[in-house]
């Protein structure tokens, strides 16, 4: 096989690439459906690149998700419009096999070595060599190309990991549910017909229960977080995730090219990581139909920019939920000011900078009146 681009990787960022490119040769090494640990719900900014992809969330039937909603166990809430269009929940069997036949992506198909030339890119994969002139991972956390490149970066991650499962009960909201329980963070999602995913986030130690096993842990966390769905009978097996947060040396160099979690991956209690791996991908669409020879630059340029902003509100989020009073007073005061949650949001989908968080909001975020 020879292509103008090949993108490795056919999750919802390759298979969007392979939709925005035109002539773009899509590679993955699994085979459609498949699972994987994931927070499953897609916020309005990454749903508006899957459209002008040519793919309709709305369409194919996704549940809208309208909002998120920050709970206490006491019942204390802080909830807000997504204030630009609805999310959706993506269930990722179903998703990334939609989007893998809409996108031709190649299954089965691994690249086991390159070599980069004048001219691009050259590939041994094991259905054969093949040449390209732009290459593109977009193959996860533990990205093949990454490594091929010498591009990985051996640091100090979080020590965070988490428990994603899938539960059988109709949503008790259209929101994003995320609960704060002092141990750990858990999030609750409407998925699909009566399907809810619902993952917990916490230090290795905290998501085993009091020497229980995986299965009763996440139940008894479950039962914690949402009595009311305490007896509702799993959907699935449960997969751990985690260590979280890495980030590559590069994104871009030449004509080699990372988005989604291989360009980078924060804590996933944001939930932004699909939407900011596919405006990644959007951004490197422009660059590359604008001035090929340019796009490296201008591509890690977005990125740096997007990094900042991302890791600023990862730590944010993790450090009002791992304390249980900053966390309560942070709810609470976005409780009675929505507009903080509200204008948080949009910052995590990029729609607006840091800047645009006024003084109210701090103070809200502080637990203070306004």
């Amino acid at each position: 096989m020879d292509a103008e681009v090949t993108v490795v990787g056919g999750g919802p960022v390759g298979a969007a690439l392979g939709l925005l490119l035109p002539g773009a040769v899509v590679l993955d090494g699994a085979v459609f459906p498949r699972d994987k640990p994931c927070g499953e719900g897609l916020m309005p900014a990454g749903a508006e690149v899957l459209r002008r992809a040519g793919f309709d969330l709305e369409e194919e039937g996704f549940p809208r998700l309208r909002g998120v909603r920050y709970r206490l166990p006491g019942g204390e809430y802080a909830r807000a419009d997504f204030g630009n269009g609805f999310g959706y929940g993506t269930r990722r069997t179903r998703l990334d096999e939609l989007l893998a036949l809409r996108a031709g992506v190649k299954t089965g198909v691994r690249v086991t070595g390159l070599r980069c030339t004048a001219d691009g890119v050259e590939l041994e994969t094991t259905a054969g060599p093949m040449s390209s002139a732009l290459l593109i991972g977009a193959d996860g956390m533990r990205s093949s190309i990454s490594r091929l490149m010498g591009w990985q970066r051996r640091g100090r991650r979080v020590p965070r990991y988490a428990l994603v499962g899938h539960i059988s009960a109709a949503p008790p909201s259209s929101d994003v549910e995320v609960t704060l329980l002092g141990d750990v963070e858990t999030y609750l999602a409407c998925v699909g017909d009566n399907e809810l995913l619902f993952a917990v986030l916490g230090r290795r130690g905290q998501l085993r229960q009091h020497a229980m096993g995986v299965l009763e842990s996440y139940r008894e966390i479950l039962s914690r977080a949402h009595p009311a769905l305490a007896d509702s009978p799993g959907s699935g097996r449960i997969i751990g995730a985690g260590p979280f947060r890495h980030r590559p040396t590069t994104v871009a160099e030449g004509r080699v090219f990372l988005v989604g979690d291989a360009a980078g991956f924060l804590d996933p209690l944001t939930g932004e990581g699909l939407t900011a791996g596919l405006q990644q991908a959007s951004a490197l669409v422009g660059y590359l139909l604008a001035d090929p020879t340019t796009a490296a630059q201008r591509y890690r340029r977005f990125w740096c920019q997007q990094w900042r902003r991302r890791r600023t509100m990862s730590w944010l989020a993790r450090t009002l939920s791992g304390s249980p009073g900053l966390g309560r007073r942070a709810v609470l005061g976005m409780h009675r000011r929505p507009e903080t949650l509200q204008s948080l949001l949009s910052v995590d989908q990029g729609l607006s900078g840091l800047a645009s968080l006024t003084g109210k909001d701090w103070l809200a975020l502080l637990g203070g009146s306004t």
